[in-house]
């Protein structure tokens, strides 16, 4: 009961440190797409600076080690640690390759972060062909968790960052791609936030017998680099 009404003192106000604060995560490993900006740099800051031992996945090496750098400061200041992996969700190849090295490495994980992700970008495919935002957001995850998901220890959780732009649309199985419909960037991202959704209550289903949960997350709205794509001012100080 008391974490319970402790979970009610938070708001948009709280910050990292204000959630993990009394918690000791040493032992726990943790995988965070998205490292080399925003919400996943944070994100691996705080559980480094509290014990954990982080996984870091990015698109641009060079830019998440320098994106991380107060993270691994924090890391080593407090047990933790960190180490990064190349992973660009865009492209299907690296996701597997990504895998297959976690994999090989066969080390174990508490939590899966999944972070990464495009917001309102202007029409464009994967290498594989698929539309950009649903290809990144959703199928590369997809991919990236199915493969690995032996590596979630009993007890382990999924996190699946979504949105509550999710209800824009539902996922279109008929047209993924918009090939026969006009194409309007923020209905295509409510599709890819749909669809983490929807897998992180499949992943569930599927994992909860082996002690394995999944939940899918609206970080709230930030001024962080998925951004970039949308005029000035849509968010503002008060968002």
């Amino acid at each position: 009961m008391t974490n319970i009404l402790d979970a009610t003192s938070f708001g948009a106000t709280s910050t990292t440190d204000d959630v993990l604060s009394g918690v000791n995560l040493k032992g726990k490993r943790i995988l965070i797409t998205g490292v080399s900006a925003g919400l996943g740099v944070e994100t691996a800051r705080s559980l480094a600076a509290h014990g954990a031992q982080v996984v870091g996945a990015a698109r641009d090496l060079n830019k998440a080690k320098a994106a991380t750098e107060q993270v691994r400061k924090d890391a080593a200041a407090n047990g933790g640690s960190v180490e990064l992996i190349e992973l660009d969700l865009a492209n299907l190849k690296s996701v597997r390759a990504c895998a297959d090295r976690l994999l090989a490495n066969a080390e174990s994980f508490d939590v899966i972060i999944a972070n990464a992700g495009v917001m309102a970008t202007p029409f464009g495919h994967t290498t594989e062909g698929f539309e950009t935002q649903f290809g990144t957001n959703h199928l590369g995850h997809f991919v990236l968790v199915k493969r690995i998901a032996a590596l979630v220890r009993p007890g382990g959780r999924l996190i699946n960052v979504s949105s509550a732009g999710h209800r824009r649309s539902n996922v279109d199985f008929e047209d993924p791609n918009f090939q026969h419909t006009p194409y309007e960037p923020f209905v295509t991202y409510g599709r890819s936030k749909t669809a983490n959704i929807l897998f992180a209550v499949a992943f569930d289903q599927r994992n909860r017998e082996r002690g394995v949960r999944a939940a899918a997350v609206h970080p709230g709205i930030t001024k962080t680099e998925p951004i970039r794509h949308m005029s000035p001012g849509w968010v503002t100080d008060e968002g």
